[in-house]
């Protein structure tokens, strides 16, 4: 908060003498135009974003006013996690996933879940996604990154090569890839922004869960990504022509690629 030039710039006195408008009533017009909705939608989410947004330009509207007194946030009225989790019905707390529309590739197939096709992640106290993938025999997941989340995965049946790629190593050190072959029940974890990826070896295909910790993890595949990098800076990163380098990446296949034989 910068002071206005008839204040004093003593930081003790610039306190003292910033008093605030209220709060509180600016508050009951901002969540008015926020109508709960009846059912599980995208409104429900869009409501309690709206609310929290209130809050938070109720707080923002704290501004030095001549004479006032000041009101401590904790007299502000906030949702909380409980009345937001009463936005939503029963049975947005359970999720089908055998309903869930999929993403079909030779290599397996995807579901996913996350806040936009289920609000209900969004809330506070839940803020989490998930994933459900099958890969044939041989099928993988391309290596990938999650730039906002950590992830927790689960093998349902089959075996499973893991890898995690780590960050750029010390000067004169090699860098790390951890390597790990899972067999059914069990857990593997990835830190978030680390690439990574998963390789069925087993010859009865593989099925397995992922939690991640965010509902929002966002997605990288890191082959894909890296070709729709100007072409010049492209081909100075694989030491080969522009031409070369677009062909290279003119390969690449959707993920999970067609198995290898």
């Amino acid at each position: 908060m910068t002071p206005s030039s008839q204040h004093s710039t003593n930081p003790t006195d610039t306190i003292c003498q910033a008093p605030v408008a209220r709060p509180r009533a600016l508050l009951p017009t901002l969540l008015s135009q926020a109508p709960p909705p009846p059912s599980h939608t995208s409104a429900t989410m869009g409501f309690s974003t709206i609310a929290l947004s209130a809050v938070i330009a109720a707080l923002g509207a704290v501004v030095p006013t001549s004479g006032a007194a000041m009101t401590p946030p904790s007299m502000l009225t906030a949702p909380t996690a409980q009345s937001l989790r009463s936005r939503f019905p029963d049975s947005a707390f359970a999720i089908d996933t055998r309903a869930m529309p999929s993403t079909n590739k030779p290599g397996g197939v995807f579901r996913s879940g996350t806040v936009s096709k289920y609000p209900v992640l969004g809330l506070p106290s839940i803020d989490s996604a998930f994933a459900r993938v099958t890969l044939e025999p041989g099928g993988v997941n391309l290596p990938h990154i999650h730039p906002r989340a950590a992830e927790t995965l689960y093998l349902v049946r089959g075996v499973l090569s893991v890898f995690i790629v780590e960050e750029n190593p010390a000067a004169g050190q090699a860098t790390r890839v951890i390597t790990n072959t899972l067999r059914r029940k069990a857990v593997s974890v990835f830190p978030k922004g680390l690439i990574h990826g998963q390789r069925c070896i087993s010859r009865r295909g593989c099925e397995f869960v992922a939690i991640l910790g965010a509902a929002d993890p966002g997605v990288i595949t890191v082959g894909a990504r890296f070709c729709d990098s100007p072409p010049m800076d492209l081909a100075a990163a694989l030491g080969v022509p522009p031409r070369r380098a677009q062909r290279m990446c003119g390969r690449l296949m959707g993920n999970p690629p067609r198995p290898q034989k």
